[in-house]
């Protein structure tokens, strides 16, 4: 009986299209908290914002366990983005892309 040797697998390389897709996703990860920071200070910067800043008349408290909720949605897609395959990933940037503009404007909402 003779041993015949296997040859070795080797997962492929990634292709370029996942690669620009990891690249997206962890560039709008990056780039989501100098958004929030420019949309209040944008906010702040209005009439109604800098009064509710200053004074604290007429406004609502911010929602700080759907922002929560919302941040960690973002950072679950952004890894199901980055770690998942090509087809499912690009699914996972537009839902991580779609959820940092919710959050965003959740921000614009409340001064």
């Amino acid at each position: 009986m003779t041993w015949k040797q296997q040859p070795a697998t080797v997962s492929p390389p990634p292709s370029e299209d996942r690669i620009q897709i990891r690249a997206r996703a962890i560039l709008a990860l990056v780039l989501l908290l100098p958004a929030l920071f420019a949309a209040k200070f944008l906010l702040l910067a209005t009439d109604r914002g800098g009064r509710c800043f200053v004074d604290d008349i007429e406004c609502a408290p911010f929602p700080i366990g759907a922002f929560g909720a919302l941040l960690a949605a973002v950072v679950v897609s952004a890894v199901a983005a980055v770690a998942a395959p090509a087809r499912e990933a690009r699914i996972a940037l537009r839902v991580q892309l779609a959820l940092e503009a919710v959050a965003v404007l959740l921000v614009l909402a409340f001064p």
